[in-house]
């Protein structure tokens, strides 16, 4: 079972546990914060000893992991493994993110550049100097230009990404409230 990196092998027992609506309710009432199990019990008007059992499936599976603080509260909170089947666009909008965040850093370094190399005196104003007929849009300012336009685009991306993962997201409970 990989519960690492960007993919997500599902296992029988991973299936079997989000087989039941009961279940794919439990984690969805995690995905909004970690609960005890009074609490998942009242929310979802199922006894406790009906409620242990759905979780330790779900942590067997290991989509669930109990809590103990040393407190006298235990609480059950979504794995990593369960995070990743309930937001899959999560990871790829990160990396689109980052790119975007990145990019656009370049983008400011480069314009910033670009500002000292205009200075008076400086050769792209210097209508003597042999690389005075270069264009504004070959240095550093067409290359922010550049860096900024890519920043955008990914920043695009990863909303893409984002809507693309929440219809799938909806889909597949769908599929599985159906099943």
């Amino acid at each position: 079972m990989d519960s690492g990196g960007a993919k997500i092998t599902l296992d029988q027992e991973s299936f079997k546990a989000l087989a039941s609506d009961v279940r794919v309710g439990i984690l969805k009432h995690l995905d909004v914060r970690r609960e005890t199990v009074t609490d998942l019990s009242n929310l979802m008007t199922l006894s406790k000893p009906t409620l242990l059992e759905h979780l330790e499936k779900l942590q067997s599976a290991g989509l669930v992991k109990r809590v103990d603080e040393g407190r006298k509260w235990i609480y059950y909170d979504l794995s990593d493994k369960g995070r990743k089947i309930l937001h899959p666009e999560r990871v790829a909008i990160t990396l689109a993110l980052g790119i975007a965040v990145a990019l656009a850093a370049i983008g400011a370094f480069l314009v910033l550049s670009a500002e000292a190399a205009i200075m008076p005196g400086s050769p792209l104003l210097n209508a003597s100097a042999p690389s005075a007929e270069r264009s504004v849009l070959s240095g550093p300012i067409g290359f922010a230009a550049l860096a900024f336009g890519l920043a955008i685009a990914s920043g695009l991306v990863a909303l893409a990404l984002r809507f693309i993962g929440q219809r799938r997201r909806d889909r597949f409970f769908e599929q599985l409230g159906a099943a």
